[in-house]
């Protein structure tokens, strides 16, 4: 089976659809894991839930698996909020789109996620308030405009309440942090430059970014994560614009 139903139903074989949900939304389940997305979202739900399940690619690097308390900077619909619930003590949850912070906060309550605290807001490089593009199709949707208009198309550009990564963790009373995920869509650079002072002191002990090149380099975030850290970058040819950063506090 091609296309998006293909990746969706062919990469596990314990993965079942349930369509005809009410409000224009879709069921999916990944027994145990229950979801709802929108419908007209469904084919970048199918390749994120592949990205989050079974490619598993913030955990490549054996030692990356979520545990402990979990910071995951865009969180989309809440894929991998979920799946880092079940094998961790807290996860942080932020999402600066409006409708997809809907949809995060749903299927947290649809997978009885009760660790998991959902934010609606940005992180960047100053707080305050931004312009945040929401895009055709919404897992594109960015910070930069630039970055939509490449991947997709511009549908929204909405004013979103914006704060720092050290704001953050001052916002949720946490002062150490396991594992921090960043997936922002070109806009990673700008999240690490609000967290400088956290990466000096090693606050996060371990760290993986998706870099969306040429919006952010690999070697710009390495060197933004700083010297405290060991850090390992994976990159495939077949994916030019999609590499990770894996990075582990070295004392």
């Amino acid at each position: 089976m091609a296309g998006p139903w293909g990746i969706l139903l062919g990469f596990s074989k314990a993965l079942a659809l349930v369509a005809g949900s009410s409000g224009g939304s879709t069921a999916l389940m990944i027994p145990p894991y229950r979801f709802l997305v929108p419908s007209w979202e469904l084919a970048s739900a199918a390749k994120n839930l592949e990205h989050v399940f079974f490619l598993r690619d913030y955990e490549r690097v054996r030692g990356f698996e979520p545990r402990g308390v979990v910071v995951g900077v865009g969180a989309y619909l809440g894929f991998y909020s979920v799946r880092a619930s079940r094998r961790s003590e807290a996860v942080v949850a932020v999402e600066a789109n409006p409708l997809a912070c809907q949809y995060l906060g749903a299927n947290l309550r649809l997978n009885s996620a009760r660790n998991v605290k959902p934010l609606c807001l940005a992180v960047d490089q100053r707080s305050g308030a931004e312009t945040f593009y929401v895009a055709e199709h919404m897992v594109n949707s960015s910070l930069l405009r630039e970055y939509v208009e490449d991947f997709s198309e511009v549908r929204a550009a909405l004013r979103v309440p914006v704060i720092t990564l050290e704001q953050l963790l001052d916002l949720v009373g946490v002062e150490e942090v396991d594992l921090l995920k960043v997936d922002v869509e070109g806009a990673e650079a700008r999240v690490l430059k609000g967290g400088r002072r956290l990466f000096e002191r090693g606050v996060f002990r371990r760290v993986v970014v998706e870099v969306h090149p040429p919006y952010s380099t690999a070697r710009e975030v390495a060197d933004l994560i700083g010297p405290g850290y060991r850090s390992l970058v994976l990159a495939e040819g077949s994916a030019p614009h999609q590499v990770f950063v894996y990075a582990e506090r070295v004392a």
